[in-house]
């Protein structure tokens, strides 16, 4: 079987870089995760119908119902960030895999993460999904479980890493956006 000049290319195409992940990368990871699900979409609809409640029944009922309507609303959108905050900044403190750097290796035989003496491989078809937003890149093991990768660390290397797995992913588990 002949391989095209492309996936000549992609096969040669080696990217590694370390990354060393802050409070505020994992922070941003968990949020994103959270809003993804049941649960954080769930309690912004609820925010946001215990707010049109108080505006919907302003004058009818007592203003100080309206009122804790709305500080209701308030502490249950603010409730998932401020309780997430906490548990990332516990999380930091007591996961030895943020206390030291990841390296990852990326090439046509899949992504290997190396942290301290242990060393794992993961082919592409095995990887459940790849997707980028504006600040990082998740490499899906699982439904639930990511690595990330800030795309501040991943710099000039994310174009690359967008090639390498767009060549080697399945289109519907592959969500990186191309800038």
């Amino acid at each position: 079987m002949e391989m095209h000049e492309n996936e000549k290319k992609d096969a040669q195409t080696v990217i590694e870089l370390d990354v060393q992940m802050t409070f505020e990368d994992m922070y941003r990871f968990n949020l994103y995760h959270i809003y993804h699900t049941s649960q954080g979409i769930l309690s912004i609809v609820l925010a946001v119908m215990i707010v049109l409640i108080s505006v919907l029944s302003w004058g009818d009922v007592n203003v100080l119902y309206n009122v804790l309507y709305l500080v209701g609303a308030v502490l249950l959108a603010l409730y998932v960030p401020f309780n997430l905050r906490g548990k990332v900044k516990k999380q930091a403190k007591t996961n030895e895999a943020y206390q030291r750097p990841i390296h990852y290796r990326f090439d046509a035989e899949g992504i290997t993460t190396s942290f301290g003496e242990q060393q794992v491989t993961m082919p592409w078809k095995q990887l459940y999904k790849i997707v980028s937003t504006k600040k990082m890149v998740l490499l899906y093991g699982s439904r639930i479980r990511a690595n990330v990768i800030p795309r501040e660390q991943l710099g000039e290397l994310y174009p690359k890493l967008y090639e390498l797995a767009k060549s080697q992913m399945e289109t519907y588990r592959f969500k990186m956006k191309q800038n």
